[in-house]
C-alpha cells in the first residue's frame, strides 16, 4: 500500500484550568523546587513535555483501537528508553506512534516547539518605584511535607517548597515536520493519515500536564488552531469532522522497512 511523505503543521493554544509546574530540577533561594522559565522570565512549557503527554494518549487510543492485535505487534509500541523493547522494532513493522514521536531505530520528523505565553502584557506591570516590571504573579508558592506511605504520617525532615505557575496562563504551541504514513481513503486520499489522525486525537485528548499531576495541579485545555498539510490548510470545521472516523485506526497497515523502500 502507497505511502505519503507530507509537510504537517499544527498550532494549537494550550490553556491551564489549576495551577501547573513544569521543573527545572533546580533550587533557588529558599524555593526546593523552581518552575521553568525563558530567557525574559516568563513561564513556558518545553515541548518535550507537549511531546511526551502527547505520545502517552496516543499510546492509549492505538492499544484501544488494535486491542486485538497479537503480542508480537502490541509489543511493538513501547516507551523509546526499554532499549530491550526497541530491538523488537528492528528491521520489523512500523507502527503510527513510532511515525509520529520516533524510536530508538525510526527517527521521527517532527519538531515540538516550546509552548510560549500568549498575552505577556498582563505580567508587564511597574513596581512602585517605577524601576523595571515584575512577574511575580504568574506563580504561587506551596509549602509541603513528603508523607510515607506506610504510615500515613508526615516524613521527617521532608519540608519542601515548590513553585506553580498561575491558572488561566494560556499558550501558544506549534508542531511541525514530515510525517510519512498511508492515506485514509475512506476520508480522502488527499486528507490525512492514519498517523496524523492519531496525532490530533492525542492532542485532543490532553488534558494534564506537568507535575502533582495526582493533586490536582496543571489540569489543561488544548485548543486545536490550525492543520496544514503540504500547501492545504483545513478549517476546523473539517478537520473536526475526521475524529467521527477514529475507528479506521483498527485497520492501519503494518509496513515493513522494506515496503516502504518500494
Amino acid at each position: 500500500m502507497a505511502t505519503k511523505f507530507d509537510r504537517i503543521e499544527i498550532s494549537y493554544t494550550l490553556t491551564f484550568e489549576t495551577s501547573f509546574h513544569c521543573g527545572t530540577g533546580l533550587r533557588m533561594a529558599l524555593i526546593d523546587r523552581t518552575v521553568i522559565r525563558d530567557r525574559d522570565e516568563y513561564l513556558y512549557v518545553p515541548g518535550s513535555t507537549i511531546k511526551g503527554v502527547a505520545r502517552e494518549h496516543c499510546e492509549r487510543l492505538e492499544y484501544m483501537y488494535r486491542e486485538d492485535e497479537s503480542q508480537e505487534i502490541r509489543d511493538l509500541i513501547h516507551s523509546p528508553h526499554d532499549a530491550g523493547k526497541a530491538l523488537i522494532s528492528l528491521g520489523k513493522h512500523i507502527t503510527m506512534i513510532s511515525r509520529i514521536f520516533g524510536s530508538l531505530y525510526h527517527p521521527a520528523h517532527l519538531f515540538f516547539e516550546d509552548a510560549h505565553q500568549q498575552d505577556k502584557e498582563q505580567y508587564d506591570v511597574k513596581e512602585k518605584d517605577g524601576r523595571g516590571r515584575y512577574k511575580k504573579m504568574q506563580t504561587s508558592i506551596y509549602t509541603q511535607v513528603r508523607l510515607h506511605r506506610l504510615t500515613r504520617t508526615s516524613a521527617s525532615r521532608a519540608l519542601y517548597t515548590s513553585e506553580f505557575g498561575a491558572k488561566d496562563i494560556t499558550l501558544d504551541g506549534k508542531i511541525s515536520g514530515w510525517l510519512r504514513c498511508t492515506p485514509i481513503e475512506e476520508i480522502s486520499p488527499q486528507g490525512p493519515t492514519y498517523s496524523l489522525l492519531l496525532l490530533l486525537a492525542g492532542l485532543h485528548m490532553l488534558d494534564r500536564v506537568g507535575g502533582n499531576k495526582s493533586t490536582g495541579k496543571g489540569k489543561c485545555r488544548c485548543d486545536i488552531q490550525t492543520v496544514k498539510i503540504g500547501e492545504q490548510s483545513y478549517p476546523k470545521e473539517k478537520w473536526q469532522r475526521w475524529f467521527d472516523h477514529l475507528d479506521v485506526l483498527a485497520q492501519y497497515p503494518e509496513l515493513r522497512e522494506e515496503d516502504e523502500e518500494e
